[in-house]
């Protein structure tokens, strides 16, 4: 990859870090966001999304990382968590609970710069970067060599999964991913996407936003292979055979309710007596009385 390909991967991974900056409080992002312009040349690119779909990407962080808080919490030093497509956004250093690693998983020039930055900005123990495709066996192996199969993990990708994979890509996820969810309290996580809400495809904002993104980022995945969220739900639960949570994501610009107000994490959990039902319940009631948009 040459250097000016380089750059455009950098900018078009860093849009979701951009709308955090810009519409939420989540530390960090001006300082990461800072450092990637200035490997782009001093400016940040196209931007792949609309303003109306930043909407998206701040509930999705805030509702994603209000789950791993919960889990860190809950399980401390004992949970490992495994963050695929990571991209520039924060989870790690906004962690406020010590816990026992954080690999985070993407492609050779974004790994390196995360790692460089990250390692800047806050250093703590635990955090493990692996560089390749989240699809390859090889990567996985490295996962394998830094996991206890006998601690909880976490699995969770956001942003890439659910967005851009097709059925047969999320099968081979799970089936590089269920040998790791062997210990109780361990899950696989995945985000919403406005590909399980084809409810909502008629009204002018979402054509606006999906065909921009369609546009902008190559992938004709996103608007073409679009399903319900009930079959999604469906579709998880055969590939990992575990308890299936969903979360309600927290709301941002009001705006956007129309559409956020059905969106749901979705948490393919290793809870042999249920015991996070109720947990996640009430997770999913405080995340609908707390907007976050600024």
């Amino acid at each position: 990859m040459n250097s000016q390909d380089q750059i455009i991967k950098i900018q078009k991974t860093a849009n979701t870090l951009y709308d955090l900056r810009d519409h939420s409080d989540v530390k960090y992002c001006k300082e990461i966001s800072d450092f990637l312009i200035e490997k782009s040349g001093g400016n940040e690119g196209s931007r792949i999304s609309t303003e109306n779909f930043s909407a998206f990407v701040v509930s999705r962080f805030t509702t994603t990382h209000r789950f791993i808080e919960l889990m860190a919490q809950r399980l401390g030093k004992e949970l490992q968590i495994v963050e695929l497509g990571s991209g520039f956004t924060p989870h790690f250093l906004n962690l406020n609970y010590e816990i026992g690693k954080y690999i985070e998983i993407d492609l050779e020039v974004n790994s390196k710069l995360k790692k460089e930055i990250t390692r800047k900005l806050r250093e703590r123990d635990g955090e493990i970067f692996i560089a390749g495709d989240i699809l390859t066996q090889d990567v996985w192996n490295e996962v394998g060599n830094n996991i206890d199969l006998s601690k909880p993990v976490i699995i969770f990708s956001e942003g890439v999964v659910a967005q851009y994979f097709t059925t047969e890509q999320k099968e081979k996820i799970a089936s590089l991913s269920r040998a790791f969810l062997q210990t109780n309290g361990s899950c696989f996580v995945v985000d919403d996407t406005l590909r399980n809400h084809s409810e909502l495809h008629d009204n002018p904002i979402i054509q606006e936003g999906m065909s921009r993104i369609v546009a902008e980022s190559g992938s004709k995945v996103y608007k073409s292979e679009t399903s319900t969220f009930e079959s999604e739900i469906d579709k998880w639960n055969k590939l990992f055979n575990n308890t299936i949570y969903t979360v309600d994501y927290v709301p941002s610009k009001p705006e956007m309710d129309f559409a956020l107000r059905s969106y749901k994490l979705t948490v393919c959990m290793n809870d042999q007596n249920r015991e996070l039902e109720s947990v996640l319940l009430e997770l999913s009631k405080q995340n609908k009385n707390n907007r976050t948009w600024k």
